[in-house]
């Protein structure tokens, strides 16, 4: 991962229209974007989808990003946000058949059992975090699955620090009762 002055220099130089700067801003964040799509739409194909076209909105309003306001990552974050939710209104306005019910997990090399395992408890977390509510499940994902600090996940949320705590902390608690009372082990204690 780049250093804060790094991609500070970057973001400089894709203002400017270096197209070689802004790839390499793509490079840095498309994974972490895509995961924080993919989890919230649960479709491989439509995340691909909106992730690039978070890339595609961000490189079309780069100079409109002003790096003292938002951390860069934040404003990427918020334009997958605003896609998501766009792609929702549209999805409830349309008759479709899901295909997939939840996200797949990409088979990691090893044994074939432990990845089965580890598909059972995605699949688990999955429908598990489905049941959170808006707010918990956008927060449990933004810290846990892509990392950021409470900071960031304020900044994305526009929410102070101190509700990014208590809804993480509701949160987990709900998880760890959902998940302990679908096998009856608590999660937080193990």
């Amino acid at each position: 991962m780049a250093s804060k002055a790094g991609i500070r220099t970057l973001v400089r130089r894709a203002k400017n229209r270096d197209q070689e700067a802004f790839g390499a801003l793509y490079d840095e964040y498309v994974d972490p974007i895509f995961r924080y799509v993919y989890y919230k739409v649960g479709n491989f194909a439509e995340s691909q989808d909106l992730t690039g076209q978070t890339f595609l909105k961000a490189f079309e309003n780069i100079d409109s990003y002003e790096m003292r306001d938002v951390a860069f990552s934040s404003w990427l974050y918020r334009i997958a946000h605003n896609l998501v939710v766009d792609y929702y209104r549209k999805e409830s306005k349309r008759e479709s058949v899901p295909i997939e019910e939840h996200p797949m997990v990409v088979a990691t090399e090893g044994n074939p059992v432990e990845t089965v395992l580890a598909d059972m408890d995605s699949d688990r977390l999955y429908m598990a975090m489905r049941k959170l509510t808006h707010d918990q499940r956008e927060i449990v994902l933004l810290k846990f699955i892509d990392n950021l600090s409470n900071a960031e996940v304020a900044e994305i949320m526009g929410i102070s620090v101190g509700a990014v705590k208590s809804a993480q902390r509701r949160g987990l608690l709900a998880l760890n009762k959902i998940l302990s009372d679908s096998s009856g082990t608590d999660y937080l204690e193990r």
